[in-house]
């Protein structure tokens, strides 16, 4: 049968589908605009399955702040210039109010979260049928501030990397402006210097245990009275460089005050007392 052009256009601007796609869905489906629509986006999960081992090497970091909750998300894509593409930018928009009106809390809540009148995870795949390549929204996290509590936020020019945070505040002004500065800068810090943890409860164990491990095997042979002192300065070494609050701060002219030192004296211009109890920090691919 002949398909009026106008459907074809009318297809193509709702799928995103090139002009041969829509007409195909729209022949397969004798003209029916609503049933052509759903056998394109059975073709684009079919598409979007076999994309899915693909490497995924390029894509953005993106930040949503809205009152006293942060999220940050990792969207993948193929190549450079799909992380420009239009409807891959709508997409990562879209993601992030989801996020934001959801409340997820994670990366399995926010793919089930609604969008548009369909699931993230569902505009995902139909996404990745329409720009061709293995797209995925690969980590998600939200902090959230105490009641008073102030967010800090801090995505790079390129995109590539980013950061969010939470800050306690006591007495201080949660609406001071050079406090928010402060709690932009912290997460910029953790951008530049990638914290592995938040202080040394949050080092994961296994991690701290390979640490140890390499330690002992670079001083085997040292009296056994010396190695437990050795291994302890060592480690301390290791917590100062991985955890936040224990690192240098960047911005610190002498070099010697830490983010955790840096925050408070913030935190005592401002009037009163703040902390960082909260942070998040992705770079792309890693």
């Amino acid at each position: 049968m002949a398909i009026d052009p106008k459907l074809i256009k009318t297809l193509r601007e709702k799928t995103g589908m090139g002009i041969s796609d829509c007409k195909k869905a729209l022949e397969s489906e004798n003209g029916d605009l609503e049933k052509a629509e759903m056998f394109l986006r059975k073709t684009q999960k079919e598409k979007a399955i076999k994309k899915a081992d693909r490497p995924t090497g390029e894509g953005v970091i993106a930040a949503e702040v809205v009152g006293n909750a942060a999220i940050l998300v990792e969207v993948a894509c193929e190549q450079e210039p799909t992380k420009n593409n239009e409807r891959f930018t709508a997409f990562v928009e879209n993601v992030k109010k989801a996020a934001v009106a959801s409340g997820a809390k994670n990366l399995e809540e926010l793919l089930a979260a609604k969008l548009d009148g369909t699931t993230v995870q569902e505009a995902l795949t139909t996404l990745a049928g329409t720009v061709g390549e293995n797209v995925q929204v690969k980590r998600f996290a939200r902090v959230d501030a105490p009641a008073g509590g102030m967010i800090g936020c801090y995505v790079h020019f390129n995109k590539k990397s980013g950061a969010i945070c939470s800050l306690k505040l006591e007495g201080a002004d949660a609406n001071n402006a050079e406090l928010k500065t402060a709690a932009n800068d912290v997460c910029m810090h953790s951008v530049a210097l990638r914290p592995l943890g938040l202080d040394r409860s949050t080092i994961p164990a296994e991690m701290v245990a390979k640490e140890k491990e390499v330690f002992l095997d670079q001083i085997k042979g040292k009296p056994a009275e010396m190695v437990e002192k050795i291994v302890a300065g060592k480690l301390g070494k290791f917590y100062s460089e991985k955890c936040l609050l224990e690192q240098i701060f960047v911005k610190d002219p002498d070099g010697k005050q830490t983010v955790a030192q840096f925050v408070a004296q913030a935190g005592k211009a401002a009037g009163g007392k703040a902390e960082v109890v909260g942070f998040a920090r992705q770079e792309l691919g890693l």
